[in-house]
């Protein structure tokens, strides 16, 4: 199906040249819809054959993940004792902390009436993210404020 990208010309006009390109451009568009289908046909065979094999495997890890940050953080003291990294033989254990905003349900109109309209989205909520950058002294004046927050991370060795 391969065509040279160099077409004959002698003896047509402009509007022969075009239709014969866009004649050509139809067949490739055709040939990858085609194409697509066949692998999205197969690739969904594919899935479903595996599917009952991966998917108690995935619900497993789902429980393992569980059970691994529940284990981090009952343990925390003796784990993360003046460190935030615990390397091991089979993966690294992570616990961060840092501090997350809490925003009340009347902030809204807080910033409406202190004319912060640079973190009120369109839809009239919050804009989390830039809230969380502001300075303690103007999340004050809209009943904000900061929190302690953890997380609880852990990476696997190949």
């Amino acid at each position: 199906m391969k065509k040279s990208s160099t077409f004959n010309v002698q003896g047509s006009t402009v509007k022969d040249e075009a239709n014969e390109i866009l004649t050509y451009m139809r067949d490739i568009v055709d040939g990858i819809a085609d194409l697509e289908a066949r692998a999205n046909a197969e690739m969904a065979e594919i899935t479903a054959r595996y599917g009952h094999l991966l998917n108690p495997m995935r619900d497993e890890m789902a429980a393992l993940e569980k059970e691994i940050t529940a284990l981090m953080k009952k343990n925390k003291a003796v784990l993360f004792d003046g460190t935030d990294v615990v390397n091991l033989a089979n993966g690294s254990l992570i616990h961060e902390q840092g501090e997350k905003v809490s925003i009340p349900k009347t902030a809204l109109d807080s910033c409406k009436a202190n004319g912060f309209d640079d973190v009120i989205k369109i839809v009239e909520s919050l804009d989390r993210d830039a809230i969380e950058k502001w300075p303690d002294a103007k999340l004050v004046l809209i009943g904000a404020a900061r929190k302690p927050k953890e997380e609880f991370k852990y990476t696997v060795k190949k």
